[in-house]
């Protein structure tokens, strides 16, 4: 057999208990119906919806 060696891309850099409770908050604040909001959001250009989502993301936090 002719066994070729696994690849490995990147490393995790936070252990599992970090990535898991960062799920779980993740999960709560799904749960309290935080997140993407609902509908359907339409935009003039892929820049429009990056800037849309950043300044989205940086008012949930």
């Amino acid at each position: 057999m002719n066994l070729v060696p696994i690849k490995v891309v990147g490393q995790l850099r936070k252990t599992p208990w970090e990535r898991f409770a960062r799920l779980q908050r993740t999960t709560a604040q799904l749960t309290k119906g935080k997140g993407q909001p609902k509908g359907v959001f339409r935009f003039s250009s892929n820049e429009a919806c990056d800037t849309w989502t950043a300044n989205l993301n940086r008012d949930r936090k």
